[in-house]
């Protein structure tokens, strides 16, 4: 609110009487530039410590949901871990599995073939020795 001419010359001889005229001439010219309006009230301040509160209050929530989701990921990720850790286990069990089975395989193919060519072998020498 705006100071009139009426209270600013009250406050002039008030000044004037309590430090002289030079003083309070002085006191007058150092105003504010925009004026004294522009200054905080102590309601301003009163206001702004209000909403300083309410955002206090608020971040203080959205810490609490941060921290919460903080807990969640970290929960997932290591549930997601232990399903990884399990599926490469299965995985390597199956290779492991697989790998014997073909050795298994490779073990009477190659048994397989040592008869039937022991086999042949026996068959012409016992032709040979027949037809000779």
């Amino acid at each position: 609110m705006a100071m009139t001419e009426k209270e600013r010359s009250t406050i002039y001889f008030k000044l004037a009487d309590a430090i002289g005229t030079e003083g309070a001439e002085f006191l007058m010219t150092q105003s504010p530039p925009g004026g004294w309006e522009q200054f905080a009230t102590k309601a301003d301040l009163k206001e702004l410590a209000a909403e300083f509160k309410g955002l206090s209050a608020e971040f203080k929530g959205v810490s609490a949901d941060l921290k919460e989701f903080a807990a969640e990921v970290t929960t997932r990720f290591a549930e997601s871990e232990v399903r990884t850790e399990q599926r490469f286990a299965e995985f390597g069990a199956r290779m492991e599995q697989g790998f014997a089975e073909l050795k298994s395989q490779r073990s009477r193919d190659v048994w397989s073939f040592v008869a039937t060519v022991a086999t042949i072998v026996v068959a012409v020498v016992l032709a040979v020795a027949f037809i000779g």
